[in-house]
């Protein structure tokens, strides 16, 4: 019995201990993971959180998500942590300090701006100090490589019309409104799925290549060029180090075949959407004559979408003849980051930028593991994107470019230094994390009230907005996109005067052509008729190719009673080109002839005097498609 008694409590005992060890080792595992499960939800959300509850749903949300997410994330870090944090020496810590304030100051009070760049400089200390935890670099680029899968999948459906696309020119965008997002981000995470192509296991490498084959598939669905060329060139750089690798080399022939063969390649990209490549070439134009004006320290963060359509507007009144007038159009970004941040911020902001970049990587230049290799190219790629197109618009490119810079340099973290992770620090950051979660919890409820009166506004209580939209402008009169959609609701609403002040405030951070349009329709309205002329004149000059400002100038010139101004442009309007045939072109064009038929029908003065310029002006059938349509949002649909 006594044996019996000591065989159960040592059976028991046993059961205890075992269950002690499972628990321990689940919380273990759960703990490893942690880092991985929060870097999954941050990245996840910044690609695909979209919810339609914000004007600019694709990139306000997923900037909200990475701000909070970092807000959280350091939290964390040094509750979680009771080691030293590591981080770069001083001098490194001290170049960042200089950038952050450099663009600050030139952010003009751009809270967008500010919250952006503080967000980054998170984002890169604390994935700075992240690096030397995660002890299996594989997982975190398996969850890369998932990623990109994911996104491929989604870009796929849309191609095949299972998903819809959020843009009505373009089938694959993914959650994003241009292909430019989709693309951008597919090639930045496809060197993650080329790791695993090299990958000892046979089912593992199998997936990677079915995964790279998607990627591929849908970066070219995509018809980004930009995308399509940084695709080809990380495949040049994953074959050239998968040759040296295995003792291969090439001779002068092989070398000269590939080089024409990229070459060929190059010029096929330019003549697939030639008219587009060719418009880009006037936009860098523009775009250098801004950066001569002021090359220093640029004309702010809104420095290229103030300055230049004015730019380009001045470059066809001097050339009007020119042969791009048929393929400019109104141009919110010149396809060129590293264009439009010297523009914005001046060679001091692109050197310095520039210096935030190579440093890492000449750092980590001795250190050449696959891991490294993958980060590199995925930086590489952002790169090609950014000369050609705006990757930097999506905050998903942005967080990615500030983790990969942050790794590289972590690669060699035996150069940085480290801080106590005591009660100071601890404090430091959470107070620091709180404030940041407020600011991003303050520009989230007004950006969703911003939607919610715009969508109201839209459905005809415009006037009852008014009051909500004067609340809304002290918290969000930064935003060019606002100060537009408030002015137009004004406009709309007959307020013409308050209307007008809000334009030219607009104007300030944002020329566009139709703002000056609109801007054209306050002044007629209020009488201002040599005002309205100078408008309609420089929204002319600003897309060429546009026959509405000519058309509404021949309407201000027969109001006005200046019949010989209105022939002469009423004739402009019928010996201009046609970029894209419309109803609307084809109303201006047969109101255009028979007003300069009936104007020739009149021989003497006394008739002209007499002539009734709204007969002709208002007679047409098709006259509701030329009334006065001034754009109150851009909304997505």
């Amino acid at each position: 019995m006594i044996f019996l008694l000591k065989n159960n409590a040592v059976i028991q005992y046993a059961r205890n201990f075992c269950w002690l060890n499972f628990k321990t080792h689940q919380v273990k595992l759960t703990v490893k993971h942690i880092p991985f499960l929060y870097l999954f939800t941050l990245l996840a959300g910044t690609l695909f959180f979209i919810p339609a509850v914000f004007v600019s749903r694709f990139t306000t949300a997923p900037a909200l998500w990475t701000q909070a997410g970092i807000s959280v994330g350091i939290i964390g870090y040094v509750l979680m942590s009771k080691e030293p944090i590591p981080v770069p020496k001083m001098g490194f810590i001290l170049l960042i300090a200089i950038w952050a304030t450099h663009h600050i100051w030139q952010s003009q009070g751009n809270i967008e701006n500010m919250a952006t760049i503080i967000t980054l400089m998170v984002v890169f200390f604390l994935f700075y100090a992240i690096w030397p935890r995660l002890k299996d670099k594989k997982l975190l680029f398996a969850l890369f490589a998932f990623l990109a899968l994911t996104l491929s999948l989604w870009g796929l459906g849309q191609f095949a019309g299972l998903f819809p696309s959020y843009n009505g020119s373009f089938a694959v965008t993914g959650p994003f409104d241009n292909p430019a997002g989709i693309s951008a981000s597919l090639v930045v995470l496809l060197p993650f799925s080329l790791y695993y192509c090299r990958y000892p296991e046979k089912k593992y490498r199998l997936f990677a290549i079915i995964s790279a084959c998607l990627v591929v598939t849908a970066i070219v669905l995509s018809q980004a060029r930009a995308a399509i060329l940084a695709t080809v060139v990380i495949f040049i750089l994953f074959f050239i180090r998968l040759l040296k690798e295995r003792d291969i080399r090439f001779s002068f022939v092989h070398y000269t075949v590939i080089t024409l063969c990229c070459l060929l390649f190059l010029a096929g990209l330019f003549f697939i959407k030639k008219d587009s490549a060719s418009g880009r070439l006037l936009i860098r134009r523009c775009s250098v004559q801004l950066i001569v004006r002021k090359p220093v320290f640029g004309y702010g963060g809104n420095g290229f979408t103030a300055n230049y359509m004015n730019e380009q507007a001045s470059y066809f009144t001097k050339h009007p003849d020119s042969k791009y007038a048929m393929l400019a159009d109104n141009v919110r970004h010149p396809f060129d980051e590293f264009l439009k941040w010297t523009i914005n911020y001046g060679m001091a902001g692109l050197y310095l930028t520039l210096l935030l970049v190579v440093i890492p990587l000449w750092i980590s230049r001795k250190k050449d593991s696959s891991e490294l290799f993958s980060i590199r190219a995925s930086l590489l790629a952002i790169g090609v994107c950014g000369l050609f197109s705006y990757p930097f618009n999506y905050p998903f490119i942005r967080l990615m470019t500030a983790v990969f810079l942050a790794f590289a340099l972590a690669a060699n973290s035996q150069q940085g230094i480290t801080i106590p992770n005591g009660y100071l620090s601890k404090g430091v950051v959470v107070l620091f994390s709180i404030g940041l979660l407020c600011a991003t919890a303050y520009q989230a409820f007004h950006e969703h009230e911003w939607h919610k009166i715009a969508h109201r506004s839209l459905r005809g209580e415009t006037a009852s907005m008014l009051p909500l939209y004067k609340s809304l402008y002290t918290h969000l009169h930064h935003k060019d996109l606002f100060l537009y959609n408030y002015a137009a609701e004004l406009n709309v609403t007959e307020h013409y005067k308050e209307s007008q002040q809000i334009a030219r405030e607009c104007d300030n951070i944002w020329a566009d052509y139709d703002l000056h349009m609109l801007m054209a329709d306050n002044c007629r309205q209020l009488q201002q008729y040599g005002e309205a002329e100078n408008y309609l004149k420089k929204a002319a000059a600003m897309c060429p190719v546009k026959f509405m400002p000519l058309y509404r100038l021949t309407e201000l010139y027969l109001e006005t009673g200046r019949k010989e101004d209105a022939q002469v442009v009423a004739q402009k309007i019928m010996d201009k080109k046609i970029k894209i045939p419309s109803p609307i072109i084809k109303g201006i064009k047969n109101k255009m002839r028979n007003l300069l038929n009936e104007l020739d029908s009149l021989n003497d003065s006394s008739q002209i005097n007499k002539f009734d310029t709204k007969s002709t002006m208002i007679s047409s059938g098709q006259n509701h498609l030329l009334d006065s349509q001034i754009p109150r949002a851009l909304l997505p649909t």
